[in-house]
């Protein structure tokens, strides 16, 4: 099963990636700032650095 959302605030990383695009985030701070994923157990926080860097929002279990 592949890592694709932030499992704490119920989000897929697609949807969090059109927000920041929207939005001109481009940090995973301003991601937390905006209370929109990686605030609570961060564990999607790799994931999400990731992402914002390439656009990839489907990961491999376990590859970061």
């Amino acid at each position: 099963m592949p890592i694709d959302r932030c499992i704490c605030h119920k989000i897929t990383f697609e949807e969090l990636l059109h927000i920041a695009r929207e939005k001109g985030l481009k940090t995973v701070e301003e991601l937390q700032t905006e209370n929109l994923g990686s605030t609570q157990c961060k564990l999607c926080e790799p994931y999400l650095r990731k992402m914002l860097e390439t656009g990839q929002v489907s990961f491999p279990f376990g590859k970061y």
